[in-house]
């Protein structure tokens, strides 16, 4: 073999290994296209699976009017607040749990925590209340409220 015979040979071959590297290519990305699509369906299914999973229940209080008045509210939440400050925390955690989205979200509006989107998930208020209680309690823990 020649020089030039050698050469020749050693193009086509490194030719045919570029062109099957460019189809492997191609299917690596076919491959990874259809493992995004899978795993956002997983995460998808995983995330509606695990929301109705949620300890907090969820009826169909969304067309539910409110129960409570703005007025009310702070009464409510004063009760809730003195309930959690003697040591009944679950109770405090019952009631809660039974009031209605509505009346949660005009709670969370009126102590002035307004939740960050246009329909806020129940969790999300009953978070930010039992939150605000909490911080209510740590800072009131030697003042009394009465004589303020």
């Amino acid at each position: 073999m020649s020089k030039k015979e050698i050469l020749a040979t050693s193009e086509q071959e490194s030719g045919g290994l570029v062109e099957e590297i460019g189809e492997l290519k191609e299917i690596l990305r076919d491959v990874a296209r259809k493992l995004t699509r899978l795993e956002t369906q997983v995460k998808r299914g995983v995330i509606s699976a695990g929301s109705k999973t949620s300890d907090i229940p969820r009826g169909a209080d969304v067309n539910k009017p409110a129960n409570l008045s703005a007025a009310t509210v702070l009464e409510v939440y004063e009760e809730l607040r003195l309930q959690a400050k003697n040591g009944n925390e679950e109770e405090v955690r019952k009631k809660l749990l039974a009031m209605s989205a509505t009346d949660l979200n005009l709670m969370c509006c009126e102590l002035g925590m307004p939740p960050s989107s246009k329909n806020p998930s129940r969790k999300k208020m009953f978070e930010l209340i039992i939150g605000r209680i909490k911080q209510s309690l740590r800072l009131s823990r030697h003042i009394d409220r009465q004589t303020l």
